[in-house]
């Protein structure tokens, strides 16, 4: 007998982007027609925010924007987990995601090979995922490369070593090869307007010069703030084993640019790698 297919349905759809195709469609492609950004080919690797569209989905929309049409066949993103906790990194095992707009396959290969590549990449969790910080980008990327296969990381405790890890293990299985990598995470939460984009400022300007060193301790001290810092760490680990350009900033809003609620707000960004 078959096994039933493993399918990670939408955890957010109605809530954090329109549950009808047709709508979700339309809101994308809005957002990638005003993104002041172009195409470019050489575009390998993307931070991006995962807030509600309503809040980031113009941020987001700039990164997309570069790799549009761009024919990569298979995307990697480096999410994390905020409702669980786990020491090492999830490879999730899933056949595929589901959102509004079809299913996209997971690279079932690829996510052995590296869950394979050290003891700490190979974490387990339960069925339910209930995490929304990969799913969020999965619309974005049906719309702007229509068919590509998925592979799912999501870091758990976000560490030096799980980022390094994780960095290596990427490396090793895809270098050379023509895929995109998407690193999920927000900034500074709940702060003031001015506070939070004298924090946010900060930090970019950290991940700019690819400072490890300063993130992280700042990052302990509380003078700066991103929910996905692991995938961010991963991110710059991985830039300098692939001899990547970058991150370049693309765009910086806040949440309070959007509501015009400005005692509180969240911080997003959207950022580019390019191959040398």
């Amino acid at each position: 007998m078959k096994n039933r297919e493993k399918v990670r349905d939408s955890v957010v759809s109605g809530q954090f982007y329109p549950d009808r195709p047709s709508a979700l469609e339309k809101e994308i492609k809005t957002f990638l027609s005003g993104a002041a950004a172009v195409c470019d080919p050489l575009t390998c690797g993307l931070i991006v925010p995962h807030a509600g569209y309503m809040y980031s989905g113009r941020v987001a929309a700039e990164a997309f924007r570069t790799i549009q049409d761009t024919g990569f066949e298979t995307v990697v993103i480096v999410a994390f987990l905020h409702r669980i906790f786990i020491r090492g990194v999830f490879i999730d095992d899933a056949d595929s995601y589901e959102t509004p707009l079809g299913r996209v396959p997971v690279d079932r290969e690829s996510a052995a090979a590296v869950r394979e590549a050290s003891p700490c990449l190979g974490e387990v969790i339960p069925d339910e995922l209930n995490e929304h910080s990969l799913e969020i980008q999965l619309p974005f990327l049906q719309v702007a490369l229509k068919k590509f296969k998925l592979l799912p990381v999501y870091i758990g405790e976000q560490s030096l070593e799980n980022a390094e890890a994780l960095a290596a293990a990427l490396e090793k299985f895809f270098a050379g090869k023509k895929v995109l990598f998407v690193f999920s995470t927000d900034l500074s939460h709940f702060h003031p307007y001015t506070e939070a984009v004298k924090m946010d400022q900060k930090l970019l300007r950290l991940i700019g010069d690819r400072d490890l060193a300063r993130i992280g301790r700042l990052g302990h001290a509380g003078e700066i703030e991103a929910c996905g810092l692991g995938p961010v760490i991963t991110s710059l680990f991985l830039a300098e084993r692939m001899g990547w350009e970058g991150p370049r900033l693309l765009k910086y809003a806040n949440s309070g640019d959007v509501t015009g609620e400005k005692s509180s707000v969240v911080g997003y960004a959207a950022m580019s790698y390019r191959k040398e």
